[in-house]
C-alpha cells in the first residue's frame, strides 16, 4: 500500500512541478498583483514557506482577526488538517487523527504547541494566546527531529508580532456582535533609540454562553510585552512576557440525543437534568446532577529571552524560557462533577547553532525541559467517583542536528537525528470511591454507602528514544519545488494513577511524504500537493479504564480511572492540496483539499463498567473475570480494530474567494466568503452513532470598508451562516452506559469590528 500509494503520488505531483514556470521572474518577488510571500521558521530558520520542503500551513495574523479567532478552538475553521475541541479547560488538538482525549493532569498533547519556539506542555497552555501575532504554522507529520517529543502528529507554531526598531505604530481593534460579545485587542509598537524597542498588546474577549444555562461563555484578558534590542555588531535580543486569565463558567455540554431541536440546551437546565435522571440506573442509587456553579478562575504567566549571535561562521541561538500555570476550575459539561485545582510551572533551555546559507546547511542544537505540577483532581458520578492528589515531575534532555546538503544547484538531500531522554516521576494519593449498596434497604433506608479505597501510586520511570529524518528536495523550475521525506516521530510515555504498572510506553510514528510546491503564471497562481502514508505504533489511547486500586488475598480490585495505555496501531495515508488564484490585486480564489483514510490495525483495550452491565460500545465487547470495586462493577475486553481513528473526516474542503472593489479616492470595499465542508468522524473511542458528527458545511462571510490611507477599516461579519450544530467533542457518562454527552461547536454569531491602524 504505501510503495502504491507514494509511487501514484509522485506521478500525481510531477506534472503539477511545471517545467515551463516563469523562468525569468526572481525568486522572492512577487509580481503586481500576484500573491505574496509567507516567511516561516518551521524548520529554525527564515525561509519562503513555498520553498520550505515540508508540509506546513501558515495563517497570517490578518486571517486571525479577519476570522474572528481568538482561542485555538477556533483554528479547526481554517486548516483543514486540524480537529481542536475543548474538555473543561483543557485543549484537546488532534490532526489528521492523531491528538491525545487530554482530561486530567497526567495528560500530554500528541501534537506539539509552541508559542515563539517554546514548546508549552500542559493541555491548558493554548488559552490566552490569540492576538497581536504575525502567524500561525500547522506542521503536519512527526517533527521528531526539530521540535522532539509529544510531536508525533505534528506541531502547531504561534508567533507574535515582534517589536521593530525605529518605528512608531500601533493598533486598536474592536469588535461587537451577538450573545453580547466583545473582543477588543491593540498593540504599541515604541522606539526606545535607535537600537531597542518596546512592543506591548492585549486582548479582551467577554461574551454571553451559547448554551441555555450560560455555559460555553468567553472572558479572557491578556497582555504580552516584548522588549528588543541589537548592538549593530551582530548580536541581537528579544525578551517576551505575558499574563493571561481565562474565566467565565467554562465549557459545557449536552445529553444526546438532542433535546428540543437545534436548542442549546445546557447541563444544568432542568430538561436534560430530567432527562439524565431518567436514563437508567435511576433514583434511589446516587444520581449525578450537574449545577449552574461551574467556573473557571485560570492563570497563565510566561516569560522567555531569545539572544542570537552572529559568529561569521554560524549563528548561536539561547532560548530561556519559564512557564506558570493555574487552575481552578469546575465542570459539568461531561454529565458530572469535575474539579481540579492544578499548579504547574515549566523551565527549558534551548541551545542552537546554525550556518549560514550555502551549499551545506546544517543546525545542531541542545534541548532541557523541566516540570512540576501539583494537583488535585476531584471526578464525581455519585455512583462512582475518583480522588487523585498528584506532585508529577518531568524531566528532558535532548540533542539534536539537521543538515541539507546541495548537491547541485537544483537538488538537495537532508538528513537529522534527535536523541532523547525523559524521566518522569509521580506521587499520587488516590482515592477510589465506589457505591456498594445501600444502608437497610429492607428498612426503607436508601442512604448510599460509599467507599474510599485508598492507595498511593508511585512512579519513577526513563524513557529514551532516537529519532530521525531523510529527505531530498529538487528544483523543478524557479518556482516550483518536488520534496519528498522519511521521518520519526514519537510521544513519551504517560503516566496515570494505579498501584501496579502505572505508565503507558512511548507510542510511535514513522511517516513518508512526497509533495510539491509551485508558482505559475507571473505568480497569480499557486499549487501545492501533498502525499502521506504514516505508520503508527503503540499509539496511547486515553479513557476511563480499569486500573489496579488495591491487593486482597483473592486478588487484586480494580477501579475505574482515566488512563493511558498502549492498546493500539493504526495506518493513515491520504493526499491534500493548496490552490491559490490570484487574477488580479482585487481578488483571489483558495481551495484547500484533503483526503483522509484511517484505519486502527490494532485497537484493543479493556472497559470498566459500574454498573456491571456491558459497556455500550461500537465494537466487540466480551467479559473478564476480573473484580471491580463494588459488587456490580465487571470488567470487559474491547476489540475495535479495523474502526477509523477519531477525529478523522475522510474529506474536508476548505474554499474561499476575496474581492475587491476600488472606490478611487473614497477607500476600498472587499467581500469575502469562506466555507468548510467535512464529511463524518467519530468524536470517541466508543463508535457510537450518538458520539458520531455527520457530514456538514459551515460558511462564513464579511464586508470591509477601508480607508485610502489604510488607517480606519469597518467590518460586518457573519460566521457559521448555515447556523449548523456540529459536535466538537463526546463523552460517554461513566455512571450510565449509553448516556452520552456531546460538546457544541459556536452557533450563528455575526456583528460588527472596527479597526484603526497608525
Amino acid at each position: 500500500m504505501k510503495a502504491a500509494l507514494l509511487a501514484t503520488a509522485a506521478v500525481f505531483l510531477a506534472p503539477i512541478s511545471p517545467v515551463h514556470a516563469q523562468a525569468g521572474a526572481a525568486d522572492d518577488q512577487a509580481t503586481a498583483g500576484g500573491i505574496a510571500d509567507i516567511i516561516v521558521t518551521a524548520q529554525r530558520r527564515s525561509e519562503n514557506l513555498q520553498k520550505a520542503a515540508i508540509a506546513v500551513s501558515a495563517v497570517t495574523g490578518d486571517t486571525l482577526v479577519q476570522q474572528s479567532i481568538t482561542q485555538a478552538n477556533d483554528l479547526t475553521r481554517v486548516v483543514p488538517a486540524l480537529q481542536v475541541a475543548p474538555a473543561a479547560s483543557f485543549t484537546q488538538i488532534y490532526l489528521r487523527g492523531v491528538g491525545t482525549f487530554g482530561a486530567n493532569a497526567f495528560a500530554e498533547q500528541g501534537v506539539a504547541f509552541n508559542l515563539d519556539g517554546v514548546y508549552l506542555s500542559r493541555p491548558a497552555a493554548p488559552a490566552g494566546l490569540f492576538y497581536d501575532l504575525e502567524r500561525v504554522e500547522v506542521l503536519k507529520g512527526p517533527q521528531g527531529t526539530l521540535y522532539g517529543r509529544n510531536a508525533t502528529g505534528g506541531a502547531v507554531n504561534v508567533i507574535a508580532a515582534k517589536p521593530k526598531l525605529g518605528e512608531t505604530s500601533g493598533y486598536i481593534n474592536a469588535e461587537y456582535g451577538n450573545y453580547d460579545a466583545i473582543k477588543g485587542s491593540a498593540a504599541l509598537n515604541l522606539p526606545l533609540g535607535d537600537k531597542v524597542a518596546l512592543r506591548v498588546a492585549g486582548q479582551y474577549v467577554k461574551r454571553d454562553g451559547y448554551y441555555s444555562d450560560g455555559y460555553d461563555d468567553e472572558d479572557t484578558q491578556a497582555v504580552r510585552a516584548q522588549l528588543r534590542g541589537e548592538t549593530g555588531t551582530g548580536l541581537d535580543a528579544t525578551l517576551s512576557v505575558d499574563y493571561a486569565h481565562v474565566g467565565g463558567m467554562g465549557s459545557g455540554g449536552t445529553i444526546m440525543p438532542l433535546l428540543n431541536g437545534k436548542k442549546r440546551l445546557g447541563p444544568s437546565d432542568p430538561r436534560v437534568i430530567a432527562a439524565y435522571i431518567a436514563r437508567a440506573p435511576t433514583r434511589p442509587v446516587p444520581q449525578a446532577v450537574a449545577s449552574d456553579d461551574g467556573y473557571q478562575d485560570n492563570g497563565f504567566f510566561g516569560a522567555a529571552l531569545t539572544v542570537n549571535a552572529d559568529l561569521g561562521f554560524a549563528t548561536l541561538t539561547v532560548v530561556p524560557a519559564y512557564r506558570k500555570t493555574e487552575l481552578d476550575f469546575r465542570s459539568y459539561a461531561s454529565s458530572f462533577l469535575i474539579d481540579i485545582q492544578e499548579m504547574s510551572s515549566q523551565m527549558s533551555l534551548e541551545t542552537r547553532l546554525a550556518s549560514r546559507s550555502g551549499p551545506l546547511e546544517w543546525v545542531v542544537g541542545g534541548y532541557y525541559f523541566a516540570e512540576d505540577v501539583s494537583a488535585r483532581q476531584f471526578f464525581d458520578q455519585a455512583s462512582n467517583g475518583t480522588r487523585l492528589n498528584s506532585q508529577l515531575d518531568t524531566e528532558s534532555l535532548a540533542t539534536f542536528g539537521q543538515a541539507t546538503l546541495s548537491l547541485t544547484d537544483r537538488f538537495r538531500v537532508t538528513g537529522g537525528l534527535r536523541y532523547t531522554t525523559d524521566t518522569k516521576r509521580q506521587a499520587t494519593e488516590a482515592h477510589t470511591l465506589p457505591f456498594v449498596g445501600f444502608v437497610n434497604p429492607a428498612q426503607g433506608n436508601f442512604t448510599p454507602i460509599i467507599l474510599d479505597i485508598v492507595s498511593n501510586p508511585r512512579t519513577d520511570v526513563d524513557f529514551n528514544k532516537l529519532t530521525w529524518k531523510a529527505g531530498v528536495e529538487f528544483d523543478v523550475g524557479p518556482r516550483s519545488l518536488l520534496y519528498a521525506s522519511a521521518a520519526t516521530g514519537f510521544k513519551s510515555g504517560a503516566l496515570f494513577a494505579a498501584t501496579g504498572r502505572n505508565y503507558s510506553a512511548p507510542e510511535n510514528m514513522r511517516a513518508y511524504t512526497v509533495g510539491s510546491k509551485n508558482r505559475f503564471f507571473d505568480n497569480k497562481v499557486q499549487l501545492n500537493a501533498e502525499a502521506f502514508y504514516w505508520k503508527y505504533k503503540d499509539q496511547q489511547i486515553s479513557h476511563l479504564g480499569p486500573v489496579q486500586v488495591a491487593s486482597t488475598p483473592g486478588g487484586p480490585i480494580f477501579g475505574p480511572v482515566f488512563t493511558t495505555e498502549n492498546a493500539g496501531k493504526s495506518t493513515i495515508y491520504g493526499l491534500e492540496l493548496e490552490a491559490l488564484f490570484q487574477p488580479s490585486a482585487n481578488a483571489q480564489f483558495s481551495a484547500n483539499i484533503q483526503y483522509l483514510h484511517t484505519t486502527y490495525d490494532e485497537l484493543i483495550y479493556q472497559a470498566y463498567s459500574t454498573t456491571g452491565t456491558a459497556p455500550v460500545i461500537g465494537c466487540a465487547v466480551t467479559p473478564t473475570a476480573l473484580t471491580g470495586a463494588s459488587p456490580a462493577a465487571r470488567i470487559f475486553n474491547v476489540n475495535c480494530s479495523g474502526r477509523p481513528l477519531v477525529n478523522a473526516p475522510k474529506w474536508v474542503f476548505n474554499l474561499g474567494y476575496e474581492h475587491g472593489f476600488q472606490l478611487g479616492d473614497h477607500g476600498r470595499i472587499t467581500a469575502a466568503m469562506d466555507t468548510r465542508i467535512e464529511t463524518s468522524r467519530y468524536l470517541s473511542l466508543d463508535f457510537l452513532d450518538l458520539g458520531r458528527q455527520g457530514s456538514y458545511m459551515m460558511s462564513n462571510a464579511r464586508l470591509t470598508y477601508e480607508t485610502p490611507s489604510g488607517n480606519f477599516s469597518l467590518t460586518g461579519f457573519i460566521n457559521n451562516i448555515e447556523n449548523e450544530l456540529v459536535f466538537a467533542n463526546s463523552l460517554q457518562s461513566p455512571a450510565k452506559p449509553g448516556v452520552i454527552y456531546n460538546q457544541l461547536r459556536p452557533p450563528r454569531t455575526y456583528g460588527v469590528r472596527a479597526g484603526f491602524r497608525f
